[in-house]
């Protein structure tokens, strides 16, 4: 994944971005970093004042289409930015020091008592591997719960962390796990308002019933889901859809099946925001077949 670069020659105001070119064009032109300074000198007038707009794709609840160009692969963005996804506004002297490649994803991993344990530890153990395989040191992986003490307890072996109910706008990913207590959970209205404070603009992940929670959060309207094949008839509930697939990605949204589809959804996750090649070598030491 790669960050987003778009020139203009307005600054943008507090609302969502959306510039004339998104009428007429349908969607609003951006470029990688190494394609900047050719699209201003293409674009734009040579006594133009530019801004660059830093847009970070993880952001964004509009699609991503990358368009082939004889100029080399351009991002097209089909709908407004939003304004929590413009990290900055710089110059083109301010270029160079900027990043091309996305790094240091900060995930929250929501645990809870009477989740199952594999739903937490197999989408986490891929995450996590971003960092301790060296491919990206700056990602963190931190478990936060909803309560003081024990956040889950079973067979004598306890899960504790002393994160409790953060600021979920810190984080860029928020996962939630299934369980048997999720049904209790999408009924807690103090839970389920702390989970929707998660803005609404970055990706949310389930495994298994945790689809059941980020419904009751009101993200999956509209959305193609699934969950584990005994909760699938309840997704209509939260106005969602079965969609075929053992992880579905619908926007912001992306819910897996039951238990073991965890891991799976944790190497689509590294594919998504790393590459296929960093995808298959974390597979290959999980020894992890498709």
């Amino acid at each position: 994944m790669r960050w987003l670069y778009h020139l203009t020659t307005l600054l943008p105001s507090t609302d969502d971005y959306a510039p004339e070119s998104l009428a007429t064009a349908g969607f609003i032109h951006c470029s990688y970093k190494p394609a900047v300074r050719e699209s201003a000198g293409l674009y734009f007038k040579p006594d133009q004042r530019l801004v660059v707009l830093c847009i970070d794709p993880r952001r964004l609840t509009a699609e991503i289409t990358i368009a082939n160009t004889p100029r080399g692969p351009m991002p097209h963005v089909h709908g407004p930015i939003d304004r929590d996804a413009i990290r900055e506004v710089i110059t083109l002297d301010d270029l160079d020091s900027r990043p091309d490649e996305v790094r240091g994803t900060r995930f929250a991993f929501y645990a809870f008592k009477e989740m199952t344990l594999l739903d937490l530890v197999g989408i986490h153990d891929p995450i996590s591997r971003l960092a301790s395989m060296r491919f990206d040191d700056e990602t963190t992986c931190t478990i936060v719960c909803d309560v003081d003490g024990d956040a889950f307890h079973m067979n004598g072996a306890s899960l504790r962390t002393n994160v409790v109910r953060p600021d979920l706008s810190l984080f860029d990913v928020l996962v939630i796990p299934g369980g048997p207590g999720t049904r209790a959970l999408e009924k807690d209205a103090n839970v389920i308002q702390w989970l929707r404070t998660f803005p609404t603009n970055r990706l949310v992940v389930s495994v298994c019933t945790g689809a059941l929670l980020v419904g009751a959060m009101g993200r999956l309207q509209g959305k193609g889901a699934t969950t584990h094949a005994s909760a699938i008839a309840r997704l209509p509930e939260y106005g969602a859809t079965l969609a075929a697939g053992r992880v579905v990605r619908d926007g912001q949204v992306i819910t897996s099946g039951g238990v073991t589809a965890g891991i799976d959804a944790g190497l689509y996750l590294v594919r998504h925001l790393m590459g296929e090649e960093v995808m298959t070598k974390i597979a290959t030491q999980m020894e992890h077949t498709f």
